[in-house]
């Protein structure tokens, strides 16, 4: 999936997670055919366009600001993918923090979104 029309820092965090996760996938990757199943569907999803991407391990994280390790100011959800499916979490990240366990990639992105427009409209209230 190629994303069309941006050449900004955003748009280049997302391609060059495309490209890493991109198959194929070598035998016995547990990880890379679910992260990039996942991975696909929020490149096309607005809400998560607008921000950086960024992978660790098995994980898709976002952040506004690109700056990955300050995770107490951008508590976003993640998606961890395996072999047996997707796993959203919450804040702080882990299986303590479980919001959905899916076998479809696109329940749980759309879940990650949900919770991420959840966190706007409660910041908004304030």
């Amino acid at each position: 999936m190629a994303i069309s029309g941006g050449d900004s820092e955003c748009d280049r965090t997302w391609q060059g997670e495309l490209e890493t996760w991109r198959p194929p996938h070598q035998p016995g990757d547990w990880a890379g055919p679910g992260v990039w199943a996942v991975l696909q569907l929020a490149a096309a999803e607005p809400v998560l366009r607008r921000m950086f991407v960024w992978t660790s391990m098995n994980e898709l994280h976002v952040s506004a600001t690109g700056d990955f390790r300050d995770y107490a100011v951008e508590p976003f959800p993640a998606i961890a993918a395996s072999t047996s499916g997707f796993v959203v979490m919450t804040h702080p990240w882990g299986p303590d923090h479980a919001a959905l366990e899916t076998t479809d990639p696109a329940a749980a992105l759309a879940c990650m979104v949900r919770l991420m427009d959840d966190q706007v409209s409660s910041a908004e209230a304030e």
